[in-house]
């Protein structure tokens, strides 16, 4: 993809039918997109029907978001994590994906230690040794790693270049942290980025609400950040026209970032 490049995702429309989510994308003129695999994974859809539909429609997926994991367990948990990513990986794999995004864990963040950074961070680089060709992006979502200090000690600690953080400032400011004290520590880790809003303490499109990401955006791309973005919509109303607006004024934003710098 290009730098600062804006997909859509279809995480906004997981409750609806994908096969007819990505012909209205296409619709739209949106050929590169960010596939969560919800629907295959947890639904069973069949795989080869979104390839038909992704090749008919001339539709790529550069990123595939992946669903269950938990790189904080052991034991049996983490043998239930391996069978699940390695599923994930090969989904992604069938989609051309040049990344996978999944999530640190669900660890509750009082439960955190230095034995479950190491756990996590062990995981993190078997996983990445396994599928060396393939890019992870691990998002901050809540308990543990709803702390910069808990994404950065890990990650700083996996060590591979092909396990980056998938940075979502608003899922930062959801856990009462700000999205510039977020990038500001966490900044040489990024390897992709979630956009969203944020309002009354729920999540709206990109360019509404009471956050403004624009100085953690700048922040970020001023720093030499030249990935690429998901905008995703989570709120209430429309999620296509919504969603749409999104990407608008994320387009915008970033055009205007670029030229800046």
């Amino acid at each position: 993809m290009d730098a600062l490049a804006v997909v859509p995702s279809t995480t906004s429309h997981k409750h609806e039918a994908l096969l007819p989510t990505l012909d209205i994308f296409a619709r739209l003129g949106w050929r590169d997109l960010d596939l969560n695999l919800n629907h295959i994974v947890e639904r069973g859809l069949d795989v080869h029907a979104v390839a038909h539909a992704l090749e008919t429609n001339g539709q790529r997926v550069p990123i595939a978001s992946g669903g269950w994991c938990d790189f904080f367990e052991e034991g049996a948990g983490a043998d239930r994590t391996v069978a699940s990513v390695e599923r994930q990986v090969a989904l992604a794999r069938r989609f051309g994906a040049e990344r996978l995004r999944l999530f640190f864990g669900r660890l509750p963040v009082e439960r955190y230690s230095d034995r479950a950074a190491q756990t996590c961070a062990r995981h993190l680089r078997q996983l990445a040794d396994r599928h060396a060709d393939l890019g992870f992006v691990i998002e901050n979502h809540d308990g543990a790693s709803s702390r910069p200090e808990v994404c950065r000690a890990i990650l700083d600690a996996v060590g591979r270049p092909n396990v980056r953080l998938a940075f979502d400032p608003v899922n930062f400011e959801h856990r009462g942290v700000s999205s510039m004290d977020a990038v500001v520590a966490l900044a040489p880790l990024v390897g992709h980025v979630h956009l969203k809003g944020y309002a009354a303490g729920e999540f709206c499109g990109f360019g509404e609400g009471e956050v403004d990401l624009i100085p953690a955006l700048r922040h970020l791309v001023a720093g030499g950040y030249a990935g690429a973005f998901t905008v995703e919509y989570e709120g209430k109303g429309d999620r296509t026209v919504r969603l749409f607006e999104s990407v608008q004024r994320a387009r915008r934003a970033l055009s205007a970032l670029k030229v800046a710098t």
